[in-house]
């Protein structure tokens, strides 16, 4: 006779065996966290329990997801439904979670904006520091020269707004 086991906590079925015969009874014994009962067919994304002497399906996300509120990738290792704060789906870098569709959205938008501003970041680290600024500014008024505008104005026309 096969058995079907499952798991202490979760009751997930684990895997079957044929059962041990009692030595004076000559019976086949169930052992624990066993049941004689078969699970259904295996069904993709899901998973089985033995729970009120039958098996139900239950829905395994186990694996890779996200969390909808940093996008940090993390390991699931439960049966059942994801909590609302995460996903499976996989989101882009300038994704923000959309919980009434319940899908990662706005990249193409933002990615647009970014890179609208990208000659901003470049003229940021290209600009001499502030403290340099006010020096150039410093020397250009007691020497009456324009090297503080000059250096402001190379790195504007390399970098120039679009």
């Amino acid at each position: 006779m096969k058995v079907y086991h499952y798991s202490n906590e979760e009751k997930e079925f684990l895997g079957k065996s044929n059962a041990k015969l009692d030595p004076i009874e000559k019976k086949p014994m169930v052992p624990r966290n066993a049941t004689p009962i078969a699970p259904d067919d295996i069904k993709k994304g899901f998973g089985q329990c033995f729970k009120n002497n039958e098996w139900e399906y239950v829905e395994d996300n186990r694996g890779e997801v996200y969390s909808t509120i940093t996008k940090l990738q993390e390991e699931y290792t439960f049966l059942g439904e994801l909590p609302p704060n995460l996903t499976k789906k996989i989101p882009k870098e300038l994704d923000l979670w959309d919980s009434n569709k319940k899908e990662w959205a706005g990249h193409e938008e933002r990615k647009k904006a970014y890179d609208k501003l990208k000659y901003s970041r470049d003229r940021e680290e290209n600009y001499p520091t502030i403290g340099d600024q006010l020096d150039l500014i410093y020397w250009d008024k007691i020497n009456k020269t324009n090297n503080w505008m000059a250096t402001i104005k190379k790195v504007k026309d390399k970098f120039p707004k679009e």
